[in-house]
């Protein structure tokens, strides 16, 4: 469940996939007769899908925007499929959903012919389908409901300036830090750096300031929007510690942000505090 982000953007997602499926179905030469009850020109049928395909379009664009493009396409995705079994259970039901007389006969005619070749097995598989069809949007709409929050999109992360970028950063779970095999203690940290970021060569982040950037601390990897990192925490660190967050421009330049070990991280501070 998406917390910090209200149901209005899910609601708005699935109107507009909706609506653009509304429109390319209108725009089909068969749904669109039936719908409009009278045939679809050309024209109007290629204006209709130049309307229908740019609102899946948005409606994609309004997932990413919000939840980040890994979890935001599966969730466009998500409600793209409950839209699609709307429409389809809507244009099966339309009221004046009727077929003309020789179209009729043809049909009963061809149930006719092959109901002594349809088994009941394959009735109860056809039934089966239509049921797991019914039930896919109560099944994403709980998977919805289950999905974690993105770190970046918690109420704890942090929020701050880092020469001319803007930065949020957030530890990818609220839970001490992992203690390795080794006996060594790291922790995960997600950052997203808003601003020109096409200028920027390389953020680390580390625990206690840095002496050199040779020391800058582990590096984050993966694209501008949002980069990974996995840092250890000293034995020596404590609870009045700091992160020390380091981006450098592809100028050169150094640019570093103190961000308090509890306002970050509060489950480190009690860590550190634990192991002295």
């Amino acid at each position: 469940m998406m917390p910090d982000l209200s149901w209005g953007w899910h609601l708005g997602v699935l109107l507009l996939s909706l609506g653009g499926l509304a429109l390319l179905a209108l725009a089909s030469e068969r749904e669109g007769e039936l719908l409009l009850r009278r045939p679809v020109s050309l024209a109007h049928r290629r204006l209709l899908r130049c309307l229908g395909w740019p609102l899946l379009a948005l409606a994609l664009a309004v997932c990413v925007g919000g939840w980040f493009g890994h979890f935001g396409t599966v969730l466009w995705l998500g409600w793209l499929s409950v839209a699609a079994v709307a429409l389809v259970f809507g244009i099966a039901y339309v009221p004046w959903r009727g077929e003309p007389a020789k179209r009729r006969v043809r049909a009963r005619e061809t149930i006719a012919a092959s109901a002594c070749c349809t088994s009941a097995g394959g009735r109860l598989g056809l039934y089966f389908l239509w049921v797991l069809l019914a039930l896919s949007p109560l099944a994403f709409a709980w998977a919805l409901w289950l999905a974690p929050v993105h770190p970046l999109r918690r109420a704890d992360a942090v929020q701050g300036l880092v020469g001319p970028w803007t930065y949020r950063l957030a530890e990818e779970v609220q839970a001490a830090p992992e203690v390795l095999a080794s006996g060594a203690a790291v922790k995960h940290f997600v950052l997203q750096l808003q601003g020109d970021g096409l200028a920027v060569a390389r953020a680390w982040l580390r625990v206690q300031p840095p002496r050199s950037p040779r020391t800058a601390g582990m590096a984050f990897e993966g694209h501008h929007a949002d980069r990974e990192a996995m840092i250890a925490i000293p034995p020596s660190a404590t609870a009045q510690d700091a992160f020390w967050l380091t981006v450098q421009g592809k100028d050169g330049q150094l640019h570093h942000a103190e961000i308090g070990m509890r306002r970050l991280s509060p489950a480190t501070a009690d860590f550190v505090e634990g192991r002295r």
